[in-house]
Formats: C-alpha cells, structure tokens, sequence
C-alpha cells in the first residue's frame, strides 16, 4: 500500500511538472502576439502587389525587396522595427527600395504564399528572409537575415551594407 501512494506521488509531480513546462512553453508566446501589431495581411495579393511595384520601381528607378515571414514570426517584427527606426536604412529603404511583406502563413509550414517562396528561391530559408528584385522584377539575391542577426535583433550596420550593395552604393 505505502508503495502504490508513493508511485501515485511521483506521477502526480510528474504529470503537474509537465503541465507547467507546457504552460510556460505556450502563455509567453500567446501574450507577445497579442500584443503585437499585424505587419503582414495573409489576404493581400501579392502577385499583384508585385507588379504594381514593378511599375512604380521602373519610373522611379527603385528595387523591389520583399520580405517573407508571418505575423507569428518575433524576428520579423524585429527586422520590420529596424527598417522604420533606424534613420540610415530608413532613408536607403525609401529612396531606392519598395518594400513588400510577403506572408508565408499564420503557422510554419502552412502554404501561403508558398509558389512565390519558390519562386524567389527562399523555400528553405528561415524567416524572415529577403528577396530584392530589379526595376523589371528580376529576382537578382536572396538573403537570409541569419547572417544580419546581432543578439536579439538585426544589426544595423549588416543590414545598411547590404541594402546598398544591391544598388550599388
């Protein structure tokens, strides 16, 4: 009898210690995304988002960057954040870029957008990932913004140098 309520002890701490590693694995999450904003609209048309940018970025002489991700995704926000707080790539962005969010789905894995992650060649990158077409809307790179990682964000500096080397600065 003493060993059946011990066992029954370590399986009740058992399971209870589950839940809370569970718990403490899903609330942090559901709170940040609810209290960030929607940057991507998983009902845009992004075909023809692409080719009205086309024909603004050929009369204006600008790029096409697009960037992958999802409303789930933190580093994307954080890569969304950089573009508009920092004054130097804000400036780059707005002069020689038009820039378009392209979601990939409310959850990895979900086909959204996926014939264009083909496309542009980003099918097995991470999120966000960047794709910087020409005034034609000519695929000319893809990045992964692993490598404009610093810390818990994007670095400034990796990111400025690589948005003015694909327009030649």
């Amino acid at each position: 009898m003493r060993l059946e309520r011990l066992e029954g002890k370590k399986m009740f701490w058992l399971v209870l210690a589950a839940v809370l590693v569970l718990l403490a694995a899903i609330l942090p999450a559901e709170v940040r995304s609810e209290n960030r904003q929607a940057i991507y609209d998983p009902g845009a048309d992004v075909k023809a988002q692409i080719a009205a940018a086309v024909k603004t970025a050929e009369a204006e002489n600008r790029n096409i960057i697009l960037m992958f991700g999802g409303n789930w995704c933190p580093w994307c926000h954080r890569l969304h954040a950089l573009f508009l707080a920092d004054t130097q790539i804000k400036k780059v962005l707005a002069e020689r870029y038009i820039l378009l969010l392209v979601d990939v789905g409310e959850k990895p894995g979900q086909p959204l957008n996926r014939d264009l992650a083909d496309l542009y060649r980003i099918k097995d990158f991470g999120y966000p990932a960047l794709a910087v077409l020409d005034k034609q809307g000519h695929l000319l790179c893809t990045q992964s913004t692993g490598v404009l990682e610093k810390d818990k964000g994007h670095d400034p500096v990796k990111v400025l140098a690589f948005l003015k080397m694909q327009v030649g600065d």
